[in-house]
């Protein structure tokens, strides 16, 4: 099996890196960018075998291609390699917003009328505010949820072939709509990004702030060019997911006793507790 790897960062690096530490056949694994140094690094720390920075010449041989970039850029550059791949070839992505692009690559495929390869539409929820393919590892996907976004129209045989591989790198993948992907991460990715950049912007007084505000603002520290297209591109999802905090903040504003906020305190330890002990 022969796999090409666009855009060989955290992501793409370490789905490289799990994929060679996985029982899979592996015959060889490019990964194909523009910034030849990062590709260097990348093949020297062993999550690509060669690399590229020819697109055409990266993706032609490859069973199975991991669109790992932007989400601004996901659709153009599957709609592009789309020329070029084999016909019985696999793309698939690692985005943070399904509707949009699924919706983009199978309007694109609906007008080609010869054989072309599939697409399947993926989301590995995995990673940190660190991007560079440096922090790469073969186990960041293990224990961890991938979701596949198949639709009416996703070819059910690729959908199979992308759950297993994504198994035997050690995640656990559900399959759900991409309406449904977008609404659901809307709350538990997009919004706390959301809230830590805010945070950060109303505090004043930073020499101030503790471990508890560096643990909580964390994820602000990622890169904001890349969370401001994931954000606007989802915006709807992301507006109704502020609307609902908003509510949540406001009964702690306007709570008439310590025991009411008391009780909502309660709720959320209780809640938080249990997601950690998963």
């Amino acid at each position: 099996m022969k796999v090409a790897i666009v855009g060989v960062g955290l992501i793409g690096g370490s789905i490289g890196l799990a994929l060679k530490n996985s029982k899979i056949k592996i015959d060889s694994i490019i990964g194909v960018g523009r910034n030849v140094e990062r590709l260097k690094l990348a093949k020297k720390l062993g999550a690509v075998d060669e690399f590229t920075v020819d697109i055409e010449n990266g993706v032609k041989d490859a069973d199975f291609v991991f669109i790992c970039l932007p989400v601004t850029l996901i659709a153009d550059t599957v709609k592009k390699i789309s020329l070029f791949c084999k016909k019985e070839a696999i793309i698939t992505d690692v985005g943070s917003v399904k509707s949009a692009i699924v919706k983009k690559i199978e309007k694109y495929f609906t007008f080609k009328s010869i054989l072309q390869p599939v697409f399947v539409g993926g989301h590995p929820i995995a990673g940190s505010e660190k991007t560079s393919v440096k922090f790469a590892s073969k186990n960041l996907f293990q224990n961890a949820m991938v979701v596949l976004t198949p639709t009416k129209k996703t070819d059910k045989n690729a959908l199979k072939k992308m759950k297993f591989i994504w198994e035997k790198m050690m995640a656990s993948v559900k399959i759900m709509t991409p309406e449904e992907h977008d609404k659901i991460i809307s709350f538990t990715s997009h919004l706390p990004h959301a809230l830590a950049f805010s945070l950060v912007n109303a505090v004043d007084n930073l020499e101030f702030a503790g471990s508890g505000f560096k643990d909580t603002t964390r994820i602000a520290s990622s890169d904001f060019k890349m969370w401001a297209d994931i954000v606007w591109e989802n915006r709807k999802n992301v507006m109704t997911s502020i609307k609902r905090f908003k509510k949540e903040l406001l009964k702690i504003e306007k709570a008439k006793s310590k025991s009411e906020i008391l009780k909502i305190f309660k709720k959320a330890k209780g809640k938080r507790d249990k997601l950690c002990q998963k």
